[in-house]
């Protein structure tokens, strides 16, 4: 919500890759069936939600984890690779695990950051932009210090839109700017109706450029936070988290200390990679990660 949230001793923690991001026709969608295109059909389960999963901290118990759905159903398995947002995981964990985490990975789950940095796409019949620009910031200049000040969320949500980046090839998106927005007053856009967020980036929009006349035809925007599946968009580091947070956060159970049955419950996500937390791309790799893991865990047993 502001950099007084920021940890700064492990910021150093994440790395930024060179190179362009890369976007996929349909957006996200497509990285996903492209992926899930090599798998046999009716493989996989939709619409099923997950009320707990059932593991074992003990040495007595050798039984298989069990995934209890919100349907009533119960799923048997030896391993599962758990892929929620840390945003989902620090408002259910209390329910979602059956033992409970341990206190390590809990405090981990709870010292980690998790915001809302949402996207407006606004549309326009023509570009008012100079054809070479590709970002535009706003600077406001009525600033004034807001420490130990409560917002006035209904006036001020607009100026926390920091700035637009326009989306290029025009050939492929049109006149599309993507406008980027987080903290509280992220969150208190996505309670507005469409059409009230379109008259405020309308209004802004008018207030900078001077031009009374710029109408966008359209707009979409996400809300992250008030996805019940994502409760919030990525993970930072806050104040208090150190890099034994990550290692934690990425610690199956039961822990290696444990003599119960290993690597039952192990973890992926952008919120368990040691430096590309909050990315697509460090999200697939812990996927990845954690395959790996448990490939090399059966190789131990036939070398």
């Amino acid at each position: 919500h502001s950099l007084d949230e920021v940890g700064l001793g492990a910021y150093g923690q994440y790395k930024t890759l060179p190179g362009q991001d890369c976007t996929f026709p349909g957006g996200f969608e497509g990285l996903v069936k492209n992926l899930m295109s090599e798998l046999p059909d009716g493989l996989v389960t939709y619409n099923c939600p997950v009320r707990c999963v059932h593991w074992s901290d003990t040495e007595k118990n050798k039984t298989s984890v069990v995934v209890e759905c919100e349907n009533g159903e119960r799923i048997t398995a030896d391993h599962v690779i758990l892929t929620v947002p840390l945003g989902y995981l620090k408002r259910h964990h209390s329910t979602l695990f059956y033992p409970p985490l341990p206190l390590h990975k809990l405090h981990t789950i709870q010292r980690l950051g998790f915001g809302t940095n949402n996207k407006i796409f606004v549309e326009f019949d023509a570009p008012w932009w100079d054809a070479d620009c590709e970002v535009i910031h706003l600077v406001w200049e009525d600033e004034v210090a807001m420490v130990d000040q409560v917002p006035d969320l209904q006036r001020s949500w607009i100026k926390k839109l920091i700035g637009f980046t326009v989306l290029k090839p025009t050939e492929r998106y049109g006149h599309l700017l993507c406008g980027w927005i987080a903290g509280h007053e992220s969150e208190y856009m996505e309670t507005l109706s469409e059409q009230e967020v379109m008259h405020d980036v309308t209004q802004l929009i008018r207030r900078f450029t001077g031009n009374p006349a710029i109408t966008p035809p359209r707009i979409l925007r996400s809300q992250w936070f008030h996805d019940p599946w994502t409760c919030g968009s990525y993970t930072h580091l806050a104040t208090g988290c150190s890099e034994q947070d990550l290692e934690n956060m990425m610690e199956p159970l039961p822990s290696k200390r444990s003599k119960a049955q290993p690597m039952q419950v192990l973890f992926a996500g952008e919120a368990t990679h040691h430096c590309f937390f909050s990315t697509v791309h460090g999200a697939l790799l812990t996927g990845w990660r954690e395959a790996d893991r448990l490939i090399s865990h059966y190789l131990s047993f036939n070398p």
